[in-house]
């Protein structure tokens, strides 16, 4: 049964990040601390502090330390100065006996606020945080993140079971049998953790779990059922494999995707996007390189001659395949930003007229007909209002559908289309086919919007 409204706490506004252990399964034979792990442009540290940020709003942090501590606390200070948030350390002396005694260095800082507790090396998407705001323990009280999917754990012999009764944890241990749920590693608590912590090591038990015992035993352990949420403990190399694995899965396509950027340029740029992540490449200078392929195929085409002219084709494809990039890097490094995205949509715009007026040029020149110039009129109108109607269109299907992919014809049509008229010879055509048929898509959305 929930808490009354009056015992609840207030809405969390620290993070305890438990980054003190020396992850010795993940990097047997160096030195180097676990939080400092990159995947995929990120560290482990820096993921989880995003996603807490994104998901929760929290921004200030409290950060406990032990092995390597001064190397781990400059880059968790590097990380806030970036990323706009504060951050606290406490140095766990305790540290190699359990994430307990971690955790419990970070009591005189976090003091009686409600705090969210995660480990630094544990992978997870915002419905977590989400689903434990939503619902906070009472005064004395921890809220544990549990899985309920067993097979889809991705090392279960690791992985610290739970048994539940009614909403609360009834034993928690990694050896337990029977179990129901698998521990997330993210909570939600109160100071009635560090009472439960201060209890079990009183007895000899230096663990979270030691202490969620204790809690558990006197009904103050609750659970939220997260269970369909992403979440990984990134502690062996084969974690950390599937760590990326996960996140490229995740990160590429958009519900507005048309087909060719679903079946095509996706599954080719996130090989390239792989690398380009690990560079000091940003999502805008990813934009704007794009942009400058599409000139120079467009440049190709007003040059005039097949070859050029199939040249062109090629490179203006390869600028719609590094046009989604952009996108995939800056969600893979969580920096995205409306400014980026407003960016690319003029970026985009400008390439869409420059390409289709250097087929309209190169068809003029080749053939003196004029029928060429207004019919590439025809098709940069169309191209242009193909994508202002884009927003309306998509704010529409995100309410009709949700979270359903729809039918969208839109740039990823026009550059594939642009491309083999290209490469084909047959300018012309190609101008005509994409003049009616971003004509006809605008008319479908009107019609669709109509209601």
């Amino acid at each position: 049964m929930a808490a009354s409204p009056e015992a609840l706490p207030a809405i969390p506004e620290i993070a305890v990040i438990l980054a003190a252990g020396r992850g010795q399964r993940l990097y047997p034979k160096t030195k180097r601390p676990k939080p400092l792990t990159p995947v995929l442009g990120l560290s482990l540290s820096e993921r989880v502090m995003c996603t807490l940020r994104e998901a929760a709003g929290i921004r200030h942090f409290i950060v406990t330390v032990g092995f390597e501590a001064k190397a781990v606390q400059q880059h968790f200070t590097d990380i806030a100065r970036r990323r706009g948030l504060s951050v606290e350390f406490a140095e766990a002396l305790g540290w190699q006996l359990g994430n307990g005694a971690s955790a419990l260095a970070a009591r005189d800082l976090v003091g009686n606020a409600p705090f969210i507790l995660v480990m630094s090396d544990h992978l997870f998407d915002a419905a977590i945080p989400h689903a434990l705001l939503r619902n906070p323990p009472a005064p004395g009280e921890i809220c544990l993140a549990v899985d309920r999917n067993k097979t889809g754990v991705f090392d279960l012999e690791d992985v610290t079971r739970v048994r539940t009764i009614n909403g609360r944890i009834a034993a928690i241990d990694k050896n337990l049998e029977p179990w129901d749920a698998g521990d997330t590693g993210v909570m939600l608590c109160t100071a009635g953790l560090f009472a439960g912590l201060s209890r079990a090591a009183e007895k000899g038990g230096h663990s979270l779990s030691d202490g969620l015992r204790e809690l558990a035993r006197e009904g103050k352990a609750r659970i939220a059922n997260v269970t369909g949420s992403r979440w990984l403990d990134v502690d062996t190399p084969q974690a950390l494999r599937e760590a990326e694995r996960l996140l490229m899965r995740h990160v590429g396509g958009k519900r507005s995707d048309g087909p060719i950027s679903r079946y095509l340029n996706r599954p080719v740029s996130r090989s390239l996007t792989r690398y380009l992540v690990r560079t000091p490449a940003t999502p805008n200078q990813i934009s704007l390189f794009a942009w400058v392929l599409s000139c120079i195929a467009a440049i190709l085409f007003v040059v005039g001659g097949y070859l050029a002219l199939a040249v062109g084709g090629a490179v203006a494809q390869l600028a719609s395949i590094v046009d989604g990039s952009d996108g995939e890097v800056a969600r893979l490094k969580q920096s995205q930003s409306d400014y980026g995205g407003w960016l690319d949509a003029i970026l985009d715009r400008y390439a869409d007229a420059f390409l289709l007026f250097g087929l309209m040029w190169h068809e003029f020149v080749a053939t003196g007909s004029e029928y060429a110039l207004v019919v590439g009129f025809a098709a940069i109108v169309g191209s242009y209002m193909n994508s202002y109607t884009a927003d309306k269109y998509d704010g529409l299907m995100a309410t009709r559908l949700g979270s359903g992919r729809y039918v969208r014809l839109g740039r990823d049509v026009r550059m594939i289309v642009i491309s083999l008229g290209a490469v084909t010879n047959q300018p012309l055509i190609t101008l005509i086919v994409i003049a009616l048929v971003m004509h006809a898509e605008v008319v479908r959305r009107i019609i669709l919007c109509r209601g």
